[in-house]
């Protein structure tokens, strides 16, 4: 309902001009301020940033313009005026048809600062509700009629809490279309930059091995080339270090950028000239019964020293009854050369250390350090010949070390037990010693032994006493003293071919 402007014809007796009725129009209906009876001019204050309507006035706001003495007008509003003469009456006149309407002054909005963040309201009719659907040209319309600019208006907030930031949205897109330009741009950078990386080169040279040994592919090798990063260095194949002929060997490189480059060399092998050597290898002596380690102490090795698997074949070998038994040691290396050794075993009834024990006695009273071998060997034989006896002994050989230990604990016995007796003393004393046999197919056998004393060469050793009465004589005789004492026999009791042998089985003799 339009106020009747008859109403305010008391407020002034001057009429005002065109200028100030509408400033004050606009103070009066924009509904930005409440206004009170004018004071008396004071000092200049500071513009109030709100101003509260009483509840009453907003319940019935036809109220406001009935009582012009509420109204308050804030000193900091500039209304023009234009001098009056002295006798000159001036009416105002107020157009109410301009009067905003209720809706449209029914807005809060919430003005935060960066000091204290409080909530400032402008005031309105009635409290706040906000629209579903705000009108973007709210905030112009009522910065538009109250006649301030935007510099001066505080900065109006029309999206109310929760709500979507369509703006937001947008710079976001925006962002990510400019980080994916970018992101193409610094790939486009790169692979310009990769297709301009020369791939790697390398210096080679030749590697010599010995047969069997590793190599890696960086023995080839002396340096690389590049301007990025090498990750990989590897062979084509791998190649054969067992083989018995040299070998290229094909390498690739790669960098970073995956980028390769091949490269060759020639691998030298050298082979075996020599077959392998087994050393430690000796006459194993067990008793009845008790397991044998046939490989300790025994190693075998290459033409280079490098150490070789040991093969053992024992599979002749009874442990569970006397006698003296075959085995064999061999070992090959990576060329195909094989080394054998055949060595003894002998299984015993008696205990060896207790043999070894006695042995060791007799020969610490008749030898000594400062004696030759030669002495010595004489002195082993005169022991023999004046301790043992000779007997028929009932069965046959046994080992050197059960017919050895009969020597000493019967003190006598046959040729076989003087041979026995005295292997074991002389290899005791360490002196160079193998058995002989009395050719096959004699009535009678015989054996004795072969000795090769401070390296004079072999000769004949036998201890067996004879009718004949040779003493000392068969201590160290020749071959062709051996052919005179076979003649001696057959014309003193008619025996037959005593120190005849197979040459092809020995070595050769002293003469």
């Amino acid at each position: 309902m339009k106020p009747d402007p008859s109403n305010f014809d008391s407020f002034t007796n001057k009429e005002l001009t065109s200028a100030q009725k509408a400033a004050l129009e606009s103070i009066l209906y924009s509904g930005e301020y409440n206004f009170e009876p004018k004071k008396p001019p004071e000092e200049p204050k500071q513009p109030v940033p709100q101003a509260v309507i009483p509840q009453q006035q907003r319940a019935n706001p036809q109220q406001q313009y009935t009582n012009p003495q509420n109204f308050h007008i804030p000193q900091n509003i500039n209304i023009p005026q234009e001098p009056a003469g002295p006798d000159e009456n001036r009416v105002v006149t107020i157009d109410l048809t301009k009067r905003t309407t209720q809706a449209d002054n029914r807005q809060v909005v919430r003005h935060r600062t960066r000091e204290s963040r409080q909530d400032t309201q402008i005031p309105s009719y009635d409290s706040y509700r906000p629209p579903k659907k705000r009108n973007a040209g709210t905030r112009q319309n009522n910065i538009k009629n109250t006649g301030y600019t935007r510099k001066d208006t505080p900065r109006l907030q029309t999206r109310r809490p929760g709500a979507r930031n369509t703006g937001g949205k947008r710079n976001n897109i925006m962002t990510m279309v400019l980080l994916g330009v970018m992101g193409l741009v610094a790939i486009g950078i790169m692979v310009r930059c990769l297709a301009g990386t020369p791939a790697p080169t390398a210096d080679m040279t030749n590697k010599t091995i010995i047969i069997g040994e590793s190599v890696v592919p960086m023995d080839f090798i002396t340096d690389i080339h590049s301007e990025s990063e090498i990750v990989s260095v590897e062979f084509v194949s791998e190649p054969n270090v067992n083989a018995r002929t040299n070998q290229v060997v094909e390498i690739i490189i790669t960098d970073e950028n995956g980028k390769s480059t091949t490269v060759t060399a020639t691998l030298i092998i050298r082979i075996n000239q020599e077959p392998p050597t087994i050393e430690g290898t000796a006459t194993i002596m067990s008793t009845l019964g008790n397991p044998i380690i046939y490989r300790q102490d025994v190693h075998a090795r290459d033409d280079f020293g490098r150490p070789l698997e040991l093969h053992v074949d024992s599979s002749e070998v009874n442990q569970h009854e006397v006698g003296v038994y075959k085995i064999k040691f061999s070992a090959t290396d990576l060329t195909g050369n094989t080394t054998e050794i055949i060595e003894e075993v002998h299984i015993l009834r008696v205990d060896i250390n207790y043999v070894f024990n006695q042995v060791d006695a007799i020969l610490s009273d008749i030898v000594h350090n400062d004696m030759s071998q030669l002495e010595k060997v004489r002195a082993i034989h005169a022991w023999i010949r004046t301790n043992i006896s000779y007997a028929s002994v009932i069965g046959g050989p046994e080992t050197v070390y059960e017919d050895a230990f009969r020597a000493l604990s019967d003190r006598r016995g046959n040729c076989y037990v003087f041979y026995a007796i005295g292997e074991v003393m002389l290899t005791r004393a360490g002196i160079e010693n193998m058995p002989i046999d009395r050719i096959p197919g004699t009535p009678t056998r015989h054996r004795w032994s072969l000795i090769n004393p401070d390296y004079l060469g072999w000769h004949h050793f036998d201890t067996t006493p004879t009718r004949l009465g040779l003493g000392a004589e068969t201590a160290f005789f020749t071959d062709s003293q051996a052919r005179e004492f076979t003649n001696r026999f057959v014309e003193f009791n008619n025996t037959q071919n005593f120190y005849t042998f197979n040459p092809e089985l020995y070595p050769d003799i002293v003469q």
